[in-house]
């Protein structure tokens, strides 16, 4: 598509548009849900385009272009959602539906985190106590008479039953409880 090359920049740069511009917008809602943030981030994919147009040789396939850009914008919008999304103990959007935070106290979570902690296999729990005890892998292994990377396996198993048990509360883990 050469129209954009030609004399009349800003007439092939709209009738680009109006040829890709839907297309773009239906692949921006499926990503994003939302038509709204979809259409400002076609507008802002047409706006890279322009900006750029005498950098890049685009004639060749501006649709992959276009995708390409719009790929990016896309990344780009969800990592600033998630710099966004900065956790404080009074943002309840966080916290479980039947928790607030004037009720979730230091007490209650450990509770929890207790339970938790009993859910793991017997010498799953005895490794990941001695381990958040501050004892080494080598220690814990000589201790337990086990290899280190079946230490690492305990402790790595464990972690990953407790992010499940504690979905729900492992922001607020990180944030209050102490090395436990």
């Amino acid at each position: 598509m050469t129209l954009v090359c030609e004399q009349d920049e800003e007439l092939a740069f709209r009738e680009l548009y109006r040829r890709h511009v839907r297309l773009l917008v239906h692949t921006a809602i499926r990503k994003t849900g939302v038509k709204a943030i979809a259409e400002d981030l076609v507008q802002e994919t047409f706006v890279k385009f322009w900006l750029g147009r005498h950098k890049f040789d685009i004639q060749k396939n501006i649709q992959a272009y276009l995708n390409g850009t719009l790929r990016h914008c896309i990344i780009n919008y969800y990592h600033q959602e998630q710099r966004k999304q900065v956790l404080t103990l009074e943002d309840d959007d966080f916290l479980p539906d039947n928790v607030t935070a004037e009720n979730l106290d230091f007490n209650t979570l450990n509770e929890f985190y207790e339970q938790s902690l009993l859910k793991l296999p017997e010498k799953c729990r005895e490794v990941f106590t001695l381990s958040r005890k501050g004892y080494s892998l080598k220690e814990i292994a000589g201790q337990m008479d086990i290899s280190e990377k079946t230490v690492e396996a305990h402790i790595s198993k464990a972690l990953k039953i407790l992010r499940v048990e504690m979905k729900d509360y492992i922001v607020l883990a990180v944030l209050i409880l102490p090395v436990i």
